[in-house]
């Protein structure tokens, strides 16, 4: 009963969150397939046979294992979720009212499975070409509700902290720090947790200050990898969607 009931949680949550499908099962495809490629690789290149590499040996096996799964289950879905922008991306490029509106079921479904920041992109092209949407896209998405996704917001803390750096207010560039600081984070504390291919942590403290000796037994967490980790962890805070400021009015 308890186990039914969380899966019927877990299905409401994920139905509740139509915007959250594409880029989950976009980060779950690539972690599936980088997994499986580490297993992969370490096997081919002799890791489960080197004994100095035995600490990884599990690890790695389970990467292969579950990677392989995850990327039987999720590359369809991604698959078609790359189809689907393609189809958005070609269909929003015409400047064809009579094209627009001969494919506008295909714009809709699309922008239906990619989520809110798409349908609210279809409804401005609705407008600035005068064609009338039809009864389920009468009402924007409300943009009170899209500032609160972390992933689709354009008003982070960061571009309120410098708010003359202007691409800070672009989602690709808002979307690439969140992408290369949540894997700088995971590559640091996974090299201070279990060591690299070797077995060992490497400290980038020592490889600074040149010394000869740089690799230590994990656990191992060196002052710069430290401050690097927190520094990060700091950027990736100030990704978050920051607090609406209060319009005034005349």
């Amino acid at each position: 009963m308890a186990r039914s009931g969380s899966s019927r949680v877990l299905r409401k949550w994920w139905a509740d969150n139509p915007d959250l499908h594409y880029p989950m099962t976009a980060y779950a495809s690539i972690i599936s397939v980088g997994s499986t490629m580490w297993g992969l690789l370490f096997i081919m290149l002799g890791g489960a046979t080197d004994p100095q590499a035995s600490s990884l040996v599990p690890i790695s096996w389970a990467c292969l294992i579950l990677g392989g799964v995850g990327c039987f289950f999720l590359l369809p879905e991604f698959f078609l979720y790359i189809s689907l922008r393609s189809t958005f991306e070609q269909i929003c490029t015409q400047d064809n009212r009579t094209e627009i509106i001969r494919r506008r079921k295909e714009l809709e479904d699309a922008a239906e499975s990619l989520g809110s920041s798409y349908k609210s992109r279809v409804l401005g092209i609705y407008q600035q070409m005068e064609i009338k949407p039809n009864r389920r896209w009468r009402v924007a998405p409300s943009t009170a509700t899209s500032r609160t996704k972390w992933w689709s917001n354009t008003n982070s803390k960061l571009s309120r902290v410098l708010p003359n750096l202007k691409p800070l207010k672009n989602q690709s560039t808002h979307q690439a720090i969140i992408v290369v600081t949540t894997i700088s984070i995971s590559m640091l504390i996974l090299e201070a947790s279990i060591g690299g291919m070797d077995g060992l942590t490497t400290s980038i403290n020592d490889l600074i200050l040149g010394s000869s000796e740089a690799n230590y037994p994990p656990p191992y967490l060196d002052p710069i990898s430290g401050i690097l980790l927190t520094f990060l962890t700091m950027l990736l805070w100030l990704t978050s969607p920051a607090q609406p400021e209060n319009e005034e009015f005349d």
